[in-house]
């Protein structure tokens, strides 16, 4: 009888221990799911949820805007780094900085529908599109662009201020860098494509042009 007690004994914690381990393989998923930021009116979630590795095997993650039970209405995956959001005062759009650097276009802006729980995306990143903006306005004869960066600031109505950084570098002189700031603000109607409306130059008074170091 005591050993017969013995080997049911174990036998339980074997079983139990195997619930155990299944229970715990069925939570692992969600433990990876994070609630990065929620709509004013509480009624759509930015989620984010640590993604297989790519091709590469560098490290991914997928993003999500939910409604407010759940329901993912738009997925994206994107290399892993730190992403912020800036809901509209009226939950009518969201603006995403999906970083996985610092530098090149980090931008998407999606227009969100309360009644239809509706997610349509009215910008996307697009590096070479913003170069060629930046160049238009601001680049010349004398001057190359080196690197460009776009993030959202904040909403102030349907209008969403931006900023937009990099550096330039002389055509004859490739060795220095000098250090640009500029706000954006973009207005947004609907579904329709973003318009940039105004631009204004940020000065940051302790910053100066950089020089290579002669070897």
């Amino acid at each position: 009888m005591q050993l017969s007690g013995i080997i049911s004994a174990r036998c339980l914690f074997f079983l139990i221990g195997g619930l155990s381990f299944i229970h715990a393989k069925e939570v692992t998923p969600a433990a990876r799911e994070t609630i990065l930021s929620t709509s004013p009116d509480g009624r759509f979630q930015l989620r984010r949820i640590q993604a297989d590795p790519g091709e590469r095997g560098e490290a991914r993650k997928t993003l999500e805007i939910t409604s407010d039970k759940a329901k993912i209405l738009y997925q994206w995956t994107s290399p892993l780094g730190i992403t912020s959001a800036n809901w509209s005062g009226d939950s009518r759009f969201l603006a995403v900085n999906d970083a996985p650097g610092d530098q090149g276009d980090q931008l998407r802006v999606f227009a969100l529908d309360q009644e239809k729980q509706r997610v349509i995306p009215v910008r996307e990143p697009d590096p070479r599109k913003l170069r060629a903006a930046v160049e238009s306005m601001h680049g010349g004869f004398l001057s190359a662009l080196e690197k460009v960066t776009l993030r959202s600031l904040e909403w102030k109505g349907d209008r969403l201020w931006c900023q937009v950084t990099g550096t330039f570098s002389p055509k004859r002189q490739r060795g220095i860098h000098a250090p640009f700031h500029y706000l954006w603000v973009y207005g947004f109607h609907g579904e329709a494509a973003p318009i940039l409306e105004e631009e204004w130059t940020r000065t940051m008074p302790k910053e100066r042009p950089v020089r290579d170091s002669v070897q």
